[in-house]
């Protein structure tokens, strides 16, 4: 490989590109993009070449990066294709690029152009086979240095991580770090933000882009790698921002860093076990927890579920779509459709199948024999009888009642909030001391925050036993209010079940039941359903099981007979050879 790279002429056109790996390195005096400008602009004058303020080009990016992931290199191959300069400058070879085959790949380009590429502080000629070598030695040692620099700068953080610093670069949402300790610490308000967003998709069941939309609604300041985004949407959330808050462990006071394996990609690093590092290369970090370890888990399970019922590109919605087992072999049923047939009058229908094979298929399959299609209509009794579990006012009911019970005898209630009272005042003197103790350097950070975690907790707990005990204290009147609140409840449930939408009932199902064994040769179900065991079922089903939680019904199904006898009766044009099983 050549470059023309002779005594440059008289009235050449330079462009010079200037390069740092961070916004740090661009101020120090030594290598900055100052110092780099002036030596540049310096050899512009000595060598006589002509410099348009237009082909000053600047990245504060790794030299390790592709250059079409930086612009302003980007920008000057461009003005190169368009022949707008004669000569690329820069301060050493090191600033285009740390990767020999990047680099070689830059002077490739420039050589195919018919330009020349010069260094100011490496006298380079490669008008030589010698120098073209020089060149190259040169690019090799810049990668190896990029190399020993990723080493150091690797050892470093594992050592600041091992002493409980945190080494990540932006603090996570919720968080602000430290300079001092260079610990994370809650932020307040962000804080505040982070348990509402577990709220909506624990305990109200939301997706994802529904919390985005709530956020943005409400005008939240979104997380700082959104505010700095180079789109026009600037501070908006985002769903890969809300996924980033749930998936972080951080928020439950324990993490690990050099957990997972680059890059991280949400869910499915933190589901998939390939995901993972070995065990032995985690660091275990600590910081006051905003979340508990049980609602992060419950979000985990929350997202899992989410993902696995989107509908994504279906094309039809199916009432028991991931849900139903074959009794036969354990294993999942998949929802089909049949399409319509005029010349029969039918209008197509949903079912459910197990895994097609071809005849000539080669290896073994672990499903039974029996894994048969088996029509949706025919597990309607299903539905039945969740409509008539959520219809019974027993059921709906019975807990708010108990929610808003009143105790006969308020005595021993009044004496428990008295104690609580006291507790708390206890909690709160202890508290002062120990931050006494630690303001006079009389107790280290580690019991310190120990303390802290010890008074937050049982603190938490009293107040919790407070607010329920006055809940029981509620006035006549009060009670009375309630009960007819839950009641008009009560009826719009009632009256919105029996006019609900196919995909109403599907997300209905999905809310309350866990399983269905199909147990299609005795025509029944077995279906495990989200309630407890005091749950009054009617007489579509039986209880089956000893378990309070969950509650597991036998429901018998439509036979096929019956099934097919009202299809004759609606469609008497259809075969009944070609009905669907």
């Amino acid at each position: 490989m050549k470059l023309d790279n002779s005594q440059p002429k008289k009235e050449l056109r330079a462009a010079i590109y200037l390069r740092v790996s961070t916004l740090a390195q661009s101020e120090e005096d030594a290598y900055g993009l100052d110092v780099q400008e002036e030596r540049a602009r310096k050899f512009c004058t000595s060598q006589g070449y002509l410099l348009d303020e237009a082909h000053l080009y600047t990245d504060k990016i790794s030299g390790g990066t592709r250059p079409e992931e930086r612009e302003g290199l980007s920008k000057l191959l461009a003005a190169a294709e368009r022949g707008e300069f004669d000569c690329m400058l820069v301060y050493k070879i090191d600033r285009v690029a740390r990767n020999l085959k990047i680099f070689l790949g830059i002077v490739e380009q420039l050589l195919a152009l018919k330009l020349i590429f010069r260094s100011v502080t490496e006298p380079i000629d490669t008008s030589t086979p010698i120098g073209e070598m020089v060149m190259q030695i040169l690019a090799m040692f810049a990668q190896f240095e990029r190399g020993m620099i990723r080493d150091r700068t690797m050892s470093g953080r594992i050592q600041a991580a091992k002493h409980g610093s945190w080494v990540g670069s932006v603090p996570p949402y919720g968080y602000i770090l430290n300079k001092t300790t260079r610990r994370l610490e809650i932020n307040p308000k962000e804080g505040k933000i982070v348990k509402q967003i577990f709220k909506w998709l624990v305990d109200d069941k939301l997706a994802v882009h529904e919390i985005e939309r709530r956020l943005n609604a409400m005008q939240v300041p979104a997380p700082w790698s959104t505010k700095i985004s180079t789109k026009e949407t600037q501070n908006v959330w985002r769903k890969f921002s809300v996924i980033r808050v749930l998936v972080n462990e951080v928020h439950t006071g324990t993490f690990y860093y050099r957990k997972f394996r680059k890059p991280f990609n949400g869910l499915t690093s933190i589901t998939d076990p390939s995901r993972l590092r070995p065990r032995e290369d985690w660091i275990e970090q600590h910081c006051d927890p905003i979340i508990t370890t049980e609602m992060y888990e419950a979000a985990k399970r929350q997202l899992t579920h989410n993902r696995e019922f989107a509908r994504r590109n279906r094309k039809h919605e199916y009432l028991f779509s991931k849900i139903i087992y074959c009794s036969g072999c354990k294993h999942k049923m998949f929802g089909g459709f049949q399409p319509a047939r005029e010349e029969w009058g039918y209008q197509g229908g949903r079912y459910y199948h197990g895994v097609y094979r071809k005849d000539d298929a080669l290896g073994k399959t672990a499903r039974c024999q029996w894994c048969p299609n088996y029509s949706e209509a025919r597990l309607e009794p299903v539905w039945d009888c969740l409509k008539d579990i959520l219809k019974n006012p027993k059921n709906m009911t019975r807990p708010l009642e108990k929610y808003i019970h009143k105790e006969k005898d308020p005595l021993p209630v009044k004496q428990r909030l008295q104690d609580i009272d006291t507790a708390l005042d206890t909690i709160s003197r202890k508290r002062d001391r120990v931050d006494a103790l630690y303001i006079n350097e009389q107790l280290d950070e580690q019991k310190y925050k120990a303390y802290q975690v010890e008074f937050k907790q049982d603190e938490q707990r009293l107040r919790d036993e407070q607010t329920h005990l006055r809940q029981t204290l509620l006035s006549k009147r009060e009670v009375a209010d309630r009960q007819k609140a839950v009641q008009r409840a009560y009826e719009q449930v009632k009256a919105r079940l029996d006019a609900v939408t196919y995909d109403e009932k599907a997300k209905i199902v999905s809310y309350f039941v866990e399983r269905i064994t199909l147990h299609a040769k005795e025509n029944y179900a077995e279906v495990v359903f989200r309630f407890s065991k005091g749950t009054d079922i009617g007489t579509v089903a039986t209880l089956q099981g000893d378990k309070a939680f969950p509650l597991v019904h036998k429901i018998n199904t439509i036979p096929e007979r019956e099934r097919r006898a009202t299809l004759m009766a609606t469609n008497p044009e259809m075969f009944v050879s070609k009905v669907l099983v």
